[in-house]
């Protein structure tokens, strides 16, 4: 423990860090973080958690850096791009153990992407076992879409859960929400509108639900199972143009140079949504998980009313070889970064966190006159972690579209670079 001093003359603990020296609040807790991660090489890397009075202060940061391209491709597409893919800093308050406030802004994807505020929430954690939520946040829906974008297996979420989160449930959603979990079940209600941001259509309502359970955990045995369903009964409309959906993602990589390989384009729709299963078994270092969801549309194309369906899925295996498992938590219903098994914060065990994965899926956008593709996708990854809040990433991936007016095959390579915590 030691003191900090910031511009008045209130105390401030750092309550959670390693390195025994004092350092200046000027911007926030930025300077501490700086100095803590460059301290030295076996004590660095614990940022730290400001305490004023009951009001816990933590500062929060996903920076990645994205680098890599399509090797190969038919037909061909630039080769490689560099970006910021996501660049999200800012804080999370505790007050007094009742109120949580979340106030982070999206600088990414640079350059030229559209900075936005990413989460601007506030929540009631009063109540044990509760948790009521209002604000621009990601509600809870799905498995791989609740793990936080630093702590998903491969770079890229799989494209289903990217089309299905993205009806009602996304990142950056105004939204309200009530929760409740435990050790063994999570479940949530939301109602939401539309995404916040410049260029954004706010008057969308739907309604999304979650509910997990975990018939098995023993101390080396988890099993998860659950199930996520929305609806959208009220599409976004821009001015003077009728409601519309639209369905599109990029093959599972992005490195800022490629357009998206499935897209339905807008579909003017009366309503939508999406409902499927997630399961997920951890034994020992071994994680599987695998979702599938269906897609409805109630479209109204050239006046006549169809019902369009599509679907999609994924499986994934993931194995810890160094350090210890991701762990599942109650308040996401998710699982996090794998972390290290013993009191180290820099290489664990002489060279840190090492996981290997697998993952394949598959999308079909292809429904009555809709011809958004049919996407099958397979990639390994390798993730290492030389310290608790540094990650790196190398991961190949071969996917191929088809039943579009122009077939796609594609083998990639990504790298990334990030900072979290």
């Amino acid at each position: 423990m030691f003191m900090l001093w910031g511009c008045g003359s209130a105390p401030m603990r750092c309550v959670e860090n390693v390195v025994p020296l004092s350092c200046r609040l000027q911007a926030g807790s930025a300077l501490c973080a700086f100095v803590l991660l460059y301290a030295g090489p076996t004590h660095a890397q614990s940022v730290p958690t400001i305490d004023l009075h009951g009001v816990t202060i933590k500062p929060y940061a996903t920076d990645q850096l994205d680098v890599g391209g399509f090797a190969d491709a038919s037909p061909a597409h630039p080769g490689t791009g560099a970006r910021g893919a996501r660049m999200r800093n800012g804080v999370r308050l505790n007050i007094h153990k009742q109120v949580e406030i979340g106030a982070i802004w999206d600088f990414g994807p640079a350059p030229g992407g559209p900075m936005r505020l990413f989460e601007g929430q506030v929540s009631y954690v009063g109540l044990r076992h509760f948790v009521f939520t209002a604000g621009i946040f990601k509600p809870s829906f799905g498995l791989e879409s609740m793990q936080a974008q630093g702590d998903t297996v491969f770079i890229e979420r799989s494209s289903i859960s990217t089309l299905t989160r993205n009806l009602a449930t996304g990142i950056e959603r105004q939204a309200v929400q009530a929760e409740a979990y435990g050790k063994r079940y999570h479940f949530a209600l939301s109602a939401t509108a539309g995404t916040a941001g410049p260029g954004e259509n706010g008057n969308q309502r739907a309604m999304a639900f979650r509910l997990v359970g975990l018939p098995v955990r023993t101390r080396s045995v988890l099993f998860h199972l659950g199930f996520s369903g929305e609806w959208v009964f009220r599409p976004a409309s821009a001015r003077n143009a009728a409601p519309a959906l639209s369905l599109s993602d990029n093959p599972e990589i992005n490195p800022g140079t490629v357009s998206k390989y499935l897209d339905t384009g807008k579909i003017l729709s009366d309503s939508g949504g999406a409902f499927g299963v997630e399961a997920a078994v951890s034994w020992k270092r071994l994680l599987f998980q695998g979702e599938a969801y269906d897609i409805l549309l109630n479209s109204n194309i050239h006046n006549d009313s169809e019902q369009l369906r599509f679907h999609g899925w994924y499986g994934q295996l993931g194995y810890t070889i160094n350090g210890k498992q991701r762990e599942w938590k109650g308040r996401t219903a998710a699982f996090s970064a794998p972390s290290c098994d013993r009191k180290q914060s820099v290489l664990c065990n002489g060279y840190g966190v090492l996981e290997i994965a697998a993952r394949y899926s598959q999308v079909d956008l292809e429904s009555g006159p809709i011809h958004g593709g049919d996407q099958q996708t397979g990639s390994l990854a390798v993730n290492w972690w030389p310290t608790g809040i540094i990650r790196t990433t190398v991961q190949y991936e071969y996917g191929q579209v088809t039943r579009t007016p122009s077939a796609e095959h594609f083998h990639a390579v990504m790298s990334m670079f990030q900072i979290k915590f």
